[in-house]
């Protein structure tokens, strides 16, 4: 099953666009699809307009697009050019967004003569951020789509309905081959638990430093590593994980003692060439497992001011922000979240660190 997210952009409630993104959701659930739409009409107007993806339900929509495996994006089409609503919507998205998603873009229109708009005015914005592959989309004639508003039915001419039939099942042929490909990826994955000590965590441990020293500085609290000894992220009261993809370190994170009831996360981190794919969701469940397989209740963690992909992960993994979320990100500094483990948490399904070969 894929998670596939609906973008629907007509500024009205009851529109053709709407009636035919309806039409196309159906036979993606059919098929088992996860669908989830996004209606960018329904978004806090000045949040959309400020491109402010700190408003909670804006972080929330490049999330919920962050985790999708693939996407389907709807428009009227107004002098030629899809709606100024989606435009809001792809300008504050990330600029890699659709990074290794498949996208069927629709448009609806009165004229043919805005037939082109799919190909030369939406495909290239779709392409810039990062799809995989777009698939062919489909112009369909505002003629050729009759709603009934009383119940939501909508009737399909035949072309259109044939039409829709072909670039739906195209895109559904593609979802499933990078699925199969991306399960092929995933089951090669190993998820261990090291020593902070141990050759696979450095990747990690080195990155993070270039990584802080880019954003912050030389000089800052952000770009150490050193503020917290390496020990307190072994036994017993701490633990190292990391990802291996053949063998080589992809993603990583840890924990040690905040209190006697809280784990502190740490050092979360996922390779340039391997993010958006999960994995940093991956760590952070996996950390959240071992905190309760270990004994404590609750996570508590900070990340810095510019870290905003970290500050999304984190409310979009249901982390609770102890600051506002509204002010300046520097004038907050640490931004310091926590998060209670549900009760009955499983321990941590990892393969012990002494029973690797390679340790």
């Amino acid at each position: 099953m894929a998670t596939i997210v609906t973008i629907s952009s007509s500024p009205s409630a009851s529109s053709r666009t709407d009636a035919v993104l309806g039409h196309i959701e159906r036979r993606l659930a059919v098929r088992g699809h996860d669908v989830q739409r996004v209606v960018v009409r329904d978004l806090p107007a000045e949040a959309l307009l400020r491109a402010d993806v700190t408003d909670p339900r804006i972080a929330e929509v490049v999330a919920q697009v962050d985790r999708a495996d693939a996407v389907v994006v709807t428009t009227p089409v107004y002098k030629a050019a899809y709606t100024g609503l989606l435009k809001t919507l792809l300008d504050l998205l990330p600029q890699y967004a659709l990074r290794g998603k498949a996208v069927l873009p629709v448009a609806t229109g009165g004229s043919a003569a805005h037939v082109l708009a799919v190909d030369y005015a939406l495909r290239p914005v779709l392409v810039s951020l990062g799809a995989e592959h777009v698939t062919q989309g489909w112009f369909v004639l505002a003629s050729e789509v009759e709603v009934f508003p009383a119940d939501g039915g909508m009737l399909l001419s035949e072309v259109a309905s044939r039409a829709l039939h072909q670039v739906t099942e195209s895109f559904l042929t593609h979802v499933a081959r990078h699925r199969r490909d991306e399960v092929v990826a995933l089951d090669d994955d190993v998820v261990l638990r090291v020593s902070p000590h141990d050759d696979v965590a450095a990747p990690l441990l080195e990155d993070l430093v270039v990584e802080y020293g880019t954003r912050y500085g030389l000089s800052t609290p952000h770009t150490q590593l050193t503020e917290v000894p390496v020990s307190d992220f072994e036994g017993p009261d701490g633990a190292f994980v990391v990802i291996l993809r053949g063998g080589q370190t992809i993603a990583g994170g840890a924990i040690r003692r905040y209190d006697d009831e809280t784990a502190e996360v740490k050092r979360v981190w996922t390779h340039a060439q391997f993010r958006r794919q999960g994995l940093a969701r991956q760590v952070l469940l996996e950390l959240e497992k071992a905190a309760a397989g270990l004994g404590y209740r609750r996570i508590h963690l900070t990340t810095g001011p510019r870290q905003p992909e970290a500050r999304a992960l984190y409310l979009a993994a249901g982390y609770l922000p102890a600051f506002d979320l509204h002010a300046d990100p520097e004038s907050v500094g640490p931004h310091a979240f926590d998060k209670e483990l549900p009760a009955g948490t499983v321990r941590a399904g990892l393969r012990p660190y002494q029973d690797w070969g390679a340790a």
